[in-house]
């Protein structure tokens, strides 16, 4: 990045400590969304727009909603972390945010519409509800996945958090609310309806009865509340159960890979306490090798507590980089390795930052019998260093190791 670059971005983060965040939102986001809508015509309101908010299982339980829909054949546009896409048309979301900016958003809304989608399901997150990404889109419906304590560096306090979900929630929305979670079981708003989703009601007897993949673990509640969801669109139950059965994957989200490797890879996004506990809780295996990198500028009181559910679950852990951002990755490592102590550097305990040589070292530990779990990035298709985006993938990188591993061996076989 040049050094113009760089200084006008050092100058925005001044900006922000000086302004008030709530001015910043309203006198630069909000007018820059409703040019946004204005310039493209509002294309939301000619589409029947469904938001999946909450803090964990967001990029799930869209994927997933769009996978019924075109399983129904209604055509459909999703925005999600993993994934872009149009018409059953794929790509990696490339961008690094899970709501992009209005002007993004609105243009994609537009495109689709204009390639006859006439659905679109949009992830949405605590920061695009705030920062105004997504007004003037009229949600039919909301999903709210669950609502746990999370950006704290950037909201108050979990009050706040909560709070700002109710915004995207109208008198003409339909709440969607896994009756699972206490705080969305309670959740205040005001939609023209609310639908709870359980885990003994008909619709989630009917998927536990239909032998789904990938129906296991924390997925169970986000299957749930995706098919609550296309059913009040109009899919027809058969429709929603051979959908959920022919799913094979979700981008980055308990990811299998398979290369021929005589052991278990999993690359899955778990980057908080929340959804590590949860990840390692769903898993069954002996010789759990964990890499992981706490990300920089996020909840860093969360570190020592994520290491300490690394410590509990993994038998060997390898600490490494996520996203650093602009903080020093030395020092990362160092808070998270805090809340290990059950482990012992250099013999089941690694600190290596690059994080392909970190799972190329997993997987050089690897035995038959071992799950290799691969943590934090999930499908992100890039690393942020200060301010700099390297572009990364962490399933092309396992591939490209796992396929140098075969290589060399077929080689030594001959």
């Amino acid at each position: 990045m040049s050094h113009e670059r760089i200084a006008e971005s050092s100058m925005k983060q001044l900006l922000k400590k000086i302004i008030p965040r709530s001015l910043i939102n309203f006198f630069w986001h909000k007018p820059l969304a409703i040019a946004a809508c204005v310039r493209y015509g509002f294309p939301a309101k000619k589409m029947i727009v469904i938001g999946v908010a909450g803090t964990k299982g967001k990029t799930s339980t869209a994927y997933t909603i769009s996978h019924i829909l075109d399983e129904a054949k209604k055509p459909n546009a999703l925005i999600c972390t993993a994934a872009i896409k149009v018409n059953g048309q794929e790509n990696p979301n490339t961008v690094k945010m899970t709501s992009p900016n209005p002007w993004f958003l609105n243009r994609f809304l537009s495109e689709a519409y204009e390639k006859g989608c006439r659905y679109a399901i949009i992830e949405v997150s605590s920061h695009a509800i705030d920062q105004h990404r997504v007004w003037g889109i009229p949600f039919t419906v909301i999903v709210l996945t669950n609502l746990y304590p999370d950006h704290l560096e950037y909201h108050k306090d979990a009050l706040e958090y909560q709070q700002i979900h109710r915004r995207i929630v109208s008198g003409d929305t339909t709440l969607i609310l896994n009756a699972e979670d206490t705080v969305t079981r309670k959740f205040r708003a005001t939609p023209k309806q609310k639908i709870y989703v359980t885990q003994e009601g008909p619709l989630a007897k009917t998927l536990d009865e239909a032998e789904i993949p990938l129906m296991v673990g924390v997925q169970r509640s986000n299957f749930y509340v995706a098919a609550a969801t296309a059913l009040f669109l109009g899919c027809a139950p058969e429709t929603i159960s051979h959908a959920l059965r022919t799913l094979t994957a979700i981008p980055g989200r308990f990811e299998y890979i398979k290369e021929g490797q005589p052991f278990d890879v999993i690359v899955d996004y778990a980057h908080s306490p929340v959804s590590l506990q949860a990840f390692f809780e769903s898993i069954a295996g002996s010789n759990i090798i964990a890499v992981f990198g706490a990300c920089g500028e996020r909840n860093p009181h969360t570190r020592a507590e994520m290491g300490s559910i690394l410590d509990q679950f993994a038998d060997i852990i390898i600490v490494t980089n996520d996203d650093p951002y602009g903080e020093d990755p030395n020092k990362i490592a160092t808070e998270l390795i805090s809340g290990i102590s059950h482990k012992t550097e250099g013999d089941n305990l690694y600190t290596i930052l690059g994080r392909k040589e970190a799972i190329a070292k997993a997987l050089a530990l690897a035995s038959a019998r071992s799950t290799v779990c691969i943590l934090g990035k999930g499908a992100e298709q890039f690393q942020v260093f200060n301010h700099t985006k390297i572009p990364w993938d962490d399933r092309q990188v396992v591939r490209e190791l796992l396929h140098s591993t075969n290589s060399r061996a077929q080689t030594q076989g001959q």
